[in-house]
């Protein structure tokens, strides 16, 4: 073999060795492009789902404004409805003016307004004597002066016990002649008449006077405290100036005992309270009176008649 051929034969055999060489390397870097790949796909992936998490945020951003609470949840309420309710105006009356002119209506009254550290006993004395004498003789022993609610029928019918009542110095309170109610509310009757009412006033008084010298005037208390706007017309214009209600009523005439007596009148004790009993068989009020003044002096007040709050 010449030179020439033996060359090229050697650079043969290196020409093949080269390109075995070129195929192998490519095999060799098929993994590091395999991952690039994943590693793009991955990318790809991720930047795929990317656009819906970000496209859901705007509805959750938007939707807030629907769910804050409206303005009327937040304004703070009017004054109307968070101010305390105002007492009835029976409650604390201002004083009536002695000297008003005659024929001015009459003043309801339902509490003293005076300030004095006192509780007004009024007893209404309009059905049988019951216990009428139980409760003088208690007054009595105990230095207590206390209103009386007397109908003209119960003074004609009792006259030495009106008499006593009225010169052991007690507050003598026109309850009318026959105790009618005014209103008709009570009685299931049709109201009086205007000069009805000025007749059941007017008789009352008579009797007073023809049995003890002694007037009504300017104190009148309702039968079973029914009134209309007409009441305190008609009074003012016979001479009347109070109407005496009641702040406690003490329920003796509806069959409670002395002790459920004297805790409900007890309860409400104050100055210028007027509790209001009964004098009929039917009130256990007699007996459950030692209590209640108990009650009064241990409360740093003291009893006596409505005139005395007024």
């Amino acid at each position: 073999m010449t030179r020439p051929s033996l060359r090229l034969l050697v650079l043969g055999v290196t020409s093949l060795l080269v390109a075995a060489a070129c195929a192998g390397g490519g095999r060799d870097e098929a993994t590091p492009l395999e991952s690039t790949t994943t590693t793009v796909e991955s990318v790809a992936v991720s930047t795929s789902t990317s656009p819906s998490t970000t496209t859901s945020t705007p509805s959750t951003t938007t939707e807030p404004p629907t769910t804050t609470a409206p303005p009327t949840t937040t304004t703070p309420k009017s004054p109307a409805t968070t101010a305390p309710p105002k007492p009835p105006a029976t409650v604390a009356p201002t004083p009536v003016d002695p000297n008003a002119p005659e024929g001015t209506p009459a003043q309801r009254l339902s509490r003293g307004a005076n300030g004095k550290p006192i509780v007004a006993l009024s007893f209404d004395a309009g059905s049988d004597f019951g216990y009428a004498g139980q409760i003088l003789d208690y007054l009595l022993a105990e230095g207590i002066k206390a209103s009386f609610g007397m109908t003209g029928k119960w003074a004609e019918q009792n006259p030495d016990a009106f008499r006593r009542i009225v010169n052991e110095g007690h507050h003598l309170i026109n309850h009318t002649y026959s105790h009618q109610s005014w209103t008709g509310v009570s009685s299931g009757r049709l109201a009086l008449s205007r000069d009805a009412r000025v007749d059941e006033i007017r008789r009352a008084d008579d009797v007073f006077i023809a049995l003890a010298g002694k007037s009504s005037k300017p104190w009148f208390r309702p039968p079973y405290g029914d009134v209309d706007g007409q009441t305190e017309k008609v009074l003012g214009a016979e001479g009347y100036r109070y109407n005496a209600m009641w702040t406690i009523d003490s329920l003796g005439w509806q069959g409670l005992s002395p002790e459920a007596i004297a805790a409900r009148c007890n309860k409400g004790l104050g100055p210028g309270v007027i509790l209001l009993f009964h004098v009929g068989s039917q009130s256990e009020d007699a007996n459950a009176l030692p209590a209640i003044v108990a009650a009064i002096r241990a409360a740093g007040l003291q009893p006596g008649t409505i005139a005395d709050v007024i």
